[in-house]
């Protein structure tokens, strides 16, 4: 009988050691986790009645807020329906997304800063009053790059280059988070995507907009010089049987120097700079530094640009077609912004950041950014003469995108999709281009060439800001 009298008592104290180690796991050290779980509907239900702390721009505006109710309820308000995708939503049928998820603990309110008053608040059973979060973005600008892309598929984003800031980011088609209670189903099931955030997790090829890539790993390690000389004529170059033409060659002409064939965009230059004298290892490596292939730190979710499926090295073929930003190369739109800021920041990548402050409910700053460097990722030099080589590119498109007359470096990609529908229109570049305070890079998805819809978006976007400066 004492025998089975201690083997219940063992069963009984093991039961609650489990139950004791659930609680502790999930209540203490894991409940940031659980709190911001996109798949707890308690914090949304909780938001219901709590005053959730506001979300504003830099300079003050508020973009969300939560609005006092007849009933007791609170109802979250969004200002501006382009920042759906990147501020996101709280519902009670949905969870929490975007800066909504990422930040809940200090809109909560439950990190207030204050220890003391967070006890008081879970013992009396009383809802804390949240911080309000201070967002990068510069609501003129958003407006600006929204307006400018419309209705039709793609992402914009603005950065300042100097400090990783990022100023606009739009993903199109978006969504009215004010009404995601009623809108939530159709939503999930349209198929254009609005509830994916383009700008950080869509992956297009980025065609030719890339050739900065393959321009700052000829450049930096001097294997080409600006003025060395490339042929094509007749029906292109062949490379291990894969031929590549001479399309966007100056008219009339069969040889060029490098700068020419990066103004121009011409892509069998680009091929035979990857594949004959890059090769595999230089051209991946510069890639690396420029941040394929990994996690980009952020602070929304981000998809990974790769350089291939597999991510190992690159055989000739498939070297010489990413040389010019085709084969396997897969790029978010803000992987090819930080490209360009990389260059208009002298060769420095900044560290991209979207929360620049968090202050308590008693005006307490319980968050500020201190702006980072990542990398070097090419000499000084190389970047100098990259912005060179931009400004020349604006010259020869910059007429359609309505850029001609103006202190702008930039970049246009027009991007083959593998399907039959138009290819992808896509721009990057950066104003003023000695002393860049804005880069911008745009896709318009299925919008042809890049002078004809991405670099207009652009445009609208480098015209807001002049205007505010």
């Amino acid at each position: 009988m004492a025998r089975q009298i201690r083997h219940v008592a063992l069963v009984l104290f093991a039961a609650f050691a489990l139950v004791s180690a659930g609680t502790i796991w999930w209540q203490i050290l894991h409940a940031d986790a659980l709190g911001t779980s996109a798949s707890n509907p308690r914090p949304a239900e909780l938001a219901r009645t709590a005053n959730r702390g506001r979300i504003l721009d830099r300079n003050g505006v508020v973009l969300a807020q939560s609005v006092p109710q007849p009933d007791g309820t609170r109802v979250r308000e969004y200002v501006d329906p382009s920042l759906g995708p990147t501020i996101g939503y709280v519902s009670t049928r949905y969870g929490l997304v975007g800066i909504e998820q990422e930040e809940n603990a200090y809109l909560s309110g439950r990190e207030s800063g204050d220890p003391l008053a967070g006890a008081l608040d879970d013992l009396l059973h009383r809802q804390p009053r949240g911080g309000d979060v201070t967002l990068t973005i510069d609501e003129r600008l958003q407006h600006a790059a929204a307006a400018a892309l419309g209705d039709r598929p793609g992402a914009v984003v603005a950065l300042d280059p100097r400090t990783g800031a990022v100023l606009a980011m739009v993903s199109s088609p978006g969504f009215d988070a004010s009404t995601i209670d009623r809108t939530g189903e159709a939503l999930l099931h349209d198929p254009r995507k609005p509830l994916l955030n383009r700008a950080t997790q869509g992956l297009y090829p980025p065609g030719s907009v890339y050739k900065i890539v393959t321009a700052t790993a000829a450049l930096d390690t001097g294997i080409v010089k600006p003025t060395d000389i490339y042929r094509c004529s007749g029906s292109g170059i062949v490379i291990d049987g894969f031929v590549i033409g001479c399309e966007n060659a100056p008219p009339g002409q069969t040889q060029w120097d490098f700068k020419t064939a990066f103004a121009y965009s011409i892509n069998a230059t680009f091929a035979q700079v990857a594949a004959t004298q890059l090769g595999s290892d230089l051209f991946l490596e510069y890639s690396h530094r420029f941040g394929l292939d990994r996690p980009l730190p952020f602070d929304l979710p981000t998809a990974i640009s790769r350089t291939s499926i597999n991510g190992g090295a690159l055989g000739r073929v498939l070297l010489a077609s990413s040389g010019f930003g085709q084969g396997q190369l897969q790029v978010t739109p803000l992987q090819i912004a930080l490209i360009g800021a990389t260059v208009a920041n002298g060769g420095v990548e900044p560290r991209p950041y979207l929360v620049q402050q968090v202050q308590a409910a008693d005006g307490s700053v319980l968050f500020s950014r201190t702006p980072e460097q990542v990398r070097r990722v090419m000499k000084p030099e190389t970047a100098a003469t990259l912005t060179d080589f931009m400004k020349a590119a604006v010259q020869e498109f910059g007429g359609i995108a309505g850029m001609l007359g103006q202190d702008i470096a930039g970049k246009t990609g027009t991007a083959e999709t593998g399907v039959s529908s138009a290819a992808d229109s896509w721009f990057v570049g950066f104003m003023p281009a000695e002393h860049p305070g804005i880069v911008v890079a745009a896709i318009v998805e299925n919008g042809g060439p890049g002078s004809q819809a991405a670099a207009p978006v652009a445009e609208a976007v480098f015209k807001a800001y002049r205007a505010g400066q």
